[in-house]
């Protein structure tokens, strides 16, 4: 009996082992790049208008990352734009790049009141046709080494009209 509860422990201390060794390397993986390379008009309705983003993700690991998924937030000028969800995309291999398509949806509400916003600033500070700036937030779902794990991410630039 004392012989099995010794071998039992030592298998379950192996186990936890083995599971924080994973955890610890999976939590050391860097967070994906991603930027804004192309956004376009897809579809507009009545209350909602569909675009066409390329998002650019780059892999600063050492190991191909899987994505399972992707969300994101696009904001103009510090207002809330559009949204977009995109399953599965494939690998992107260790310190390389993909581009990946996805559609977000902007309500025609949101939209107006993000360019009647952004109008409103350009005039008040007499800078009409200036570039606007965005700002692209969300999750990058990976898998690496059988661990999945979300990894946000941001960033920001301008858009030229």
């Amino acid at each position: 009996m004392r012989i099995q509860r010794k071998t039992a422990t030592t298998w379950l201390a192996m186990f936890l082992l083995l599971v924080l060794a994973g955890c610890a390397g999976f939590s050391s993986l860097e967070k994906p790049q991603v930027t804004l390379a192309d956004i376009q008009i897809q579809e507009v309705k009545t209350l909602e208008t569909a675009f066409l983003v390329q998002l650019r993700v780059m892999n600063p690991n050492t190991n191909p990352l899987e994505i399972e998924g992707l969300s994101c937030d696009v904001e103009l000028d510090g207002r809330k734009f559009a949204s977009g969800l995109q399953g599965g995309q494939g690998t992107i291999p260790a310190y390389g790049s993909v581009l990946v398509p996805m559609e977000v949806y902007a309500s025609v509400l949101d939209m107006f009141t993000s360019v009647l916003g952004v109008l409103q600033n350009q005039n008040e500070q007499g800078a009409v046709g200036r570039p606007i700036s965005y700002r692209l937030k969300g999750k990058v779902r990976v898998s690496s080494g059988g661990f999945s794990h979300n990894l946000p991410f941001a960033s920001e630039g301008e858009i030229k009209l």
